[in-house]
């Protein structure tokens, strides 16, 4: 295979081997697919491993999964494809989209077993975090873990003992995310890689916390205000207004202004808008698109206002982004 596999442990880390919580691409599964890329397994401290992954899918690059017991924060900056969760009989339960710009949080006190598929062609950038749930105690979060069942706010899928939640990255996390990628990818800069990572599962928790304060929105009004999220993710070119997500799902303009600034701690044309940027940004960073194609691709149609937001979200110009990424390429 093309894959370019390394598996070892930080140098600050307290461990000889890492012991690999979740998918191992050393594994025969991974060998006999032609799969291009790099994947990294960092130990970072025993009960935490972190993987990093750059790579173009190749034939057959599909097959079960297996976890050992934990929670994994996974982050997709380039993704397709779906997974499943699967019973004891290995039968298949809720189904998980792969898209890219979102975190999925996995908890298996008891490990999990799944099931991938992924179309060929499709590059899967991203990391996974494993922490054991002996650690993720130690950091004071059990009663998160407490809390996970079909109610909370942030769930999409769950079955034998497994629950998963799914977020859009909050702007704060995107850049920690995009720096600890490449100091595994590129810099190979240890502390700062483990501090990045903390910053991360920190984050996670809390945002895992906010949303349990917004378990008191009642269960029907939490399914409308995700059908809402999702509605604006899969479609960021539409002009959405709020009339027509209110009449799509059921909600009057009030309840939908109030319970989503509750549930996501986003108004609604806020959470669209970063989620346009944030798209935007991909598509111009890996040269998928020019400027002007992602701006028209995530709904803006003057090529000029949109310059004047990214360029106050991120604090510089796309046509500097542009370049860097060019140069980068050459």
């Amino acid at each position: 295979m093309n894959l370019r596999v390394e598996q070892r442990a930080l140098v600050q880390s307290d461990q000889d081997d890492v012991v690999v919580l979740g998918p191992n691409p050393t594994e025969t599964s991974f060998a006999t697919t032609s799969t291009d890329g790099a994947y990294k397994i960092l130990g970072v401290r025993p009960g935490l491993t972190i993987s990093v992954f750059d790579m173009v899918i190749g034939a057959d690059f599909v097959g079960r999964f297996a976890t050992e017991p934990c929670v994994a924060i996974d982050f997709l900056f380039e993704a397709a494809g779906q997974g499943w969760l699967l019973d004891a009989d290995g039968e298949r339960l809720s189904s998980l989209p792969y898209r890219p710009g979102r975190i999925y949080i996995m908890a298996a006190p008891e490990g999990a077993v799944g099931f991938y598929d992924v179309p060929v062609g499709t590059r899967f950038k991203g990391m996974d975090i494993r922490i054991d749930t002996a650690l993720w105690q130690k950091l004071g979060a059990a009663d998160v873990l407490s809390s996970l069942d079909e109610q909370h706010a942030l769930h999409v899928a769950s079955g034998n003992g497994t629950w998963v939640g799914v977020l859009p990255v909050p702007p704060q996390l995107l850049s920690v995310a995009r720096a600890l990628f490449d100091s595994a990818m590129v810099e190979n800069d240890d502390l700062a890689f483990e501090a990045r990572a903390l910053d991360i599962i920190n984050a996670s928790i809390s945002a895992m916390r906010h949303a349990q304060v917004a378990i008191k929105t009642p269960p029907r009004d939490r399914r409308a205000l995700q059908r809402v999220r999702d509605l604006m993710i899969a479609d960021l070119s539409h002009p959405w207004s709020l009339e027509d997500l209110a009449r799509e799902v059921g909600l009057t303009q009030k309840r939908l202004k109030a319970g989503f600034k509750v549930l996501y701690g986003f108004s609604v044309y806020a959470f669209l808008q970063e989620q346009r940027l944030l798209e935007a940004r991909r598509m111009i960073e890996t040269g998928a698109m020019s400027i002007t194609q992602a701006a028209l691709a995530v709904g803006y149609g003057n090529p000029s206002h949109f310059s004047q937001l990214f360029l106050r979200r991120f604090g510089v110009q796309p046509s500097r982004l542009r370049t860097t990424g060019a140069q980068q390429d050459l």
